[in-house]
């Protein structure tokens, strides 16, 4: 095996691993992630998603960069959450890479980050690509799927189950926006669903930039699903 490899393997033996992962953008996956890490409490969160990074700018980490120490580069910390992302090396730039650099810079970010907590959370770019074949040969986790009731969701996200259930995975399966709470009374606007819910909670865009200090539905919530784990 390469040394890089191994040592991104090394990285993460022994610990509990989440991969949140969507079939397509906009099911507000990252948002997910985040409040996972938060509820799990000790956690490190690694944004895998190397070319638009929505991570830090959750938690208002833009611009801010890591620091480097003899156990390699730092997570910022905030609350329980530690969290890496390559926008902590190269700010606000964006970064388009070829397919065969994309790897690498994901087994590198692992290889070298300062994980010490005994849960990691990866927050995945949508769809099926390298970062998935970068963690199967590294390390085994749990795929936790998002996604949204919508139909082209719905047909969108069987490849990837398809993908994941092929390879000996099961997946537990996230519905993001899927009911809403009117008065007591559950809607579900978006029809029927397969999947753990998350109600509409229109108040979380009020938090991107401090989604640590978010409290709402959603994270309650979140709270039960963790329980299934």
């Amino acid at each position: 095996m390469e040394p890089l490899r191994q040592l991104a393997k090394d990285k993460l033996a022994g610990k509990k691993v989440y991969a949140v992962m969507s079939a397509k953008g906009g099911v507000g996956k990252s948002v997910i992630s985040s409040l996972l890490a938060l509820t799990m409490g000790e956690t490190t969160l690694i944004d895998l998603d190397i070319h638009t990074m929505a991570i830090p700018k959750l938690f208002g980490l833009e611009g801010k960069l890591h620091e480097v120490s003899k156990n390699g580069i730092e997570p910022f910390e905030i609350k329980t959450t530690k969290i890496v992302s390559l926008s902590g090396i190269v700010k606000d730039n964006y970064v388009i890479l070829p397919g065969s650099n994309q790897s690498s810079i994901m087994e590198s970010l692992i290889a070298y980050s300062h994980i010490d907590t005994n849960t990691v959370i990866f927050d995945l770019p949508p769809g099926l690509g390298d970062e998935i074949l970068v963690l199967e040969r590294i390390t085994d986790f749990t795929p936790i799927v998002v996604t949204t009731p919508s139909k082209i969701s719905k047909k969108v996200v069987d490849y990837l189950m398809r993908y994941l259930r092929e390879r000996g995975k099961e997946p537990k399966i996230l519905v993001n926006l899927a009911y809403m709470d009117c008065d007591g009374k559950v809607v579900k606007p978006f029809g029927e669903y397969e999947g753990f819910g998350l109600p509409i909670d229109p108040s979380i865009e009020e938090y991107i930039g401090r989604i640590q200090d978010y409290e709402g539905a959603v994270k309650e919530k979140l709270k039960e699903f963790i329980q299934s784990l």
